[in-house]
Order: C-alpha cells, then sequence, then structure tokens
C-alpha cells in the first residue's frame, strides 16, 4: 500500500506540473475571474461545516453513554484538521479521539463512532449527490444506488454487530457496558450526516459562483459530493487527492478546467485547516492544565 501511495502522488506531480506548464494562463484567468469577498465568504462557511460534523460525534457518543458537549467536539477537531490529509482517511478521527479520550471519554466509544463517521459518510454523500444529478448521463446510475446499499447494509447488519462487539470490548476492559445503538439513534445520524453533506454541497456551490463558474447549481454540488464520496474509497490519496478531480471532471465533462476548479477548493480548505488550526491550538493553551 505504500508502494501505491507514493507512486499515486508521483503521478499527481507530474501531473500538477504539465498542468502549470500547459494551462498557466487558464489557471490565471480562473484566478482573475474570482470575486475576493465572495471567496472569504465561502471561506468562512467552511468553518461552520466543523459545526454538524461535531454534533454527529456529540450525539453518537451521548447515546452511547458518554455525553460530551458540541464545543467540546469541535475544539478537539480543529487541533486535528490537518491529520486530513495524511493517506488512509483515519488519522483524523484518530486524532480528534485521542483529544476527546483525554477527557474521560471512553476509548470504545470513541472507536465505535469512528468507524461510524468512516461507515456512513462517503455513502450519504454519494446517495445525495447521486439525487441532486438525476438524469445526468454522465454519472453511472450503479454510483448512488452503491452508496444507498452500503446504507442499507449498516443499518441492517452493522448496527447490532457493532453493538456485540462494544459489549465484548467493555466486558474485556472490565468497564460499563455502552447502550446499545438502536433505529432511531442511527436514523438521527444519518439525518445529522445528511445535513453535514447538504451544507458541504451548498458551500461548494457558493464557491463555483465566487468563481463565476457557469455549471449547474444542482450539477456542481452533485457532482462534488458524488466525486468527493468516490474519493474518500481510494485509501491510497490523502482526502482523495486526484481521485476527485478525475470524477468531477468526468462528470461535469469541463476537463482541466473542472480539475483546477476543484483544485482550487482544495486551496479553500486548506486554508481554513490552518486558520482553525492555529486558533484551537491557541485556546488550548489558555486552558488551564
Amino acid at each position: 500500500m505504500k508502494a501505491a501511495r507514493l507512486a499515486w502522488l508521483a503521478l499527481l506531480a507530474a501531473v500538477a506540473a504539465w498542468l502549470v506548464a500547459t494551462r498557466w494562463a487558464d489557471m490565471a484567468d480562473l484566478v482573475a475571474d474570482a470575486r475576493p469577498l465572495a471567496l472569504a465568504g465561502v471561506l468562512a462557511a467552511s468553518a461552520l461545516l466543523l459545526v454538524p460534523n461535531a454534533v454527529f460525534w456529540s450525539v453518537a457518543l451521548g447515546r452511547l453513554g458518554d455525553k460530551v458537549r458540541t464545543t467540546t467536539v469541535v475544539h478537539a477537531a480543529s487541533r486535528t484538521l490537518l491529520a486530513r490529509y495524511l493517506p488512509g482517511g483515519v488519522w483524523y478521527a484518530a486524532g480528534r479521539s485521542v483529544l476527546l479520550a483525554g477527557r474521560g471519554v471512553r476509548p470504545s466509544a470513541l472507536i465505535a463512532v469512528s468507524g461510524l463517521e468512516l461507515g456512513l459518510g462517503a455513502p450519504t454523500a454519494l446517495v445525495i449527490g447521486g439525487l441532486l444529478l438525476a438524469g445526468e448521463s454522465a454519472l453511472p446510475a450503479w454510483v448512488p444506488w452503491a452508496g444507498l446499499g452500503v446504507l442499507s447494509v449498516a443499518a441492517l447488519v452493522a448496527r447490532p454487530v457493532l453493538n456485540r462487539l462494544l459489549a465484548w470490548w467493555s466486558l474485556r476492559r472490565g468497564q460499563a457496558t455502552p447502550r446499545p445503538l438502536t433505529t432511531v439513534t442511527l436514523a438521527a445520524l444519518l439525518a445529522v450526516m445528511a445535513t453535514y453533506w447538504l451544507l458541504m454541497g451548498a458551500v461548494f456551490g457558493a464557491y463555483l459562483a465566487a468563481m463565476q463558474s457557469d455549471i449547474g447549481w444542482t450539477d456542481g454540488p452533485g457532482a462534488f459530493l458524488v466525486s468527493w464520496g468516490v474519493g474518500f474509497f481510494a485509501v491510497f490519496a490523502p482526502l482523495g487527492l486526484g481521485v476527485s478531480e478525475a470524477g468531477f471532471a468526468a462528470i461535469v465533462g469541463w476537463g482541466a478546467d473542472a480539475v483546477l476548479l476543484l483544485a482550487g477548493f482544495r486551496v479553500v480548505l486548506l486554508v481554513r485547516d490552518l486558520i482553525l488550526t492555529a486558533v484551537g491550538e491557541a485556546l488550548a493553551r489558555r486552558q488551564p492544565r
């Protein structure tokens, strides 16, 4: 897997160099057409995406018997945002879990919530993106159905299996058995996750408007959610880098211009992550030890 990751990153570096060499004028035009104030609004709105994600964690942990305030989860998330850029897709959740464990949250509950987030996140993005792209011929019909299939498995199979694993883990550690996940809890978590992805799609749509792109107001966010969701399954690519861009370009049919657009959105998210990480660390230093 390590060799595949290195090979993929080397390929992406070569593609990036080729784009800079051959599409520099297009990149300059893309930046020149952007509206700075609107981009600043997109940056601010992207920071708010931490809230529904933190609600997901606080609700899930609360239903398992570990009550944690949403603000506490937001703070932990802000301090570990840069872990999102490591290959594998698990380090962001792992880093946040370490910080929350330091506040007394049981590791078994944290592992369960991390698994729920990873298991429900990408399929939900595929389903919502597929609905936004309903009738779009460039999207394979199996993509949203695949997402729905994974969600169905989570509802019918994964929940009871996870409950048994949590009970076994707690017994082995001599801890109190966590409350079992119920169908109602799973439905609530799916609603929160759907809200997160709808907001993410809206932020991306605002980004397209700020870049003065003429991609449709449903096609752009829909293509983004589907391609972003597919990128989660590419464990060799940090944040689905390269995979999401290729999927987005294939759906909207813009070629290199679509790749540049999505790359620009990644830059916006990177700036957000750097700012929030700095703020989170500054607040952590002010807290009493």
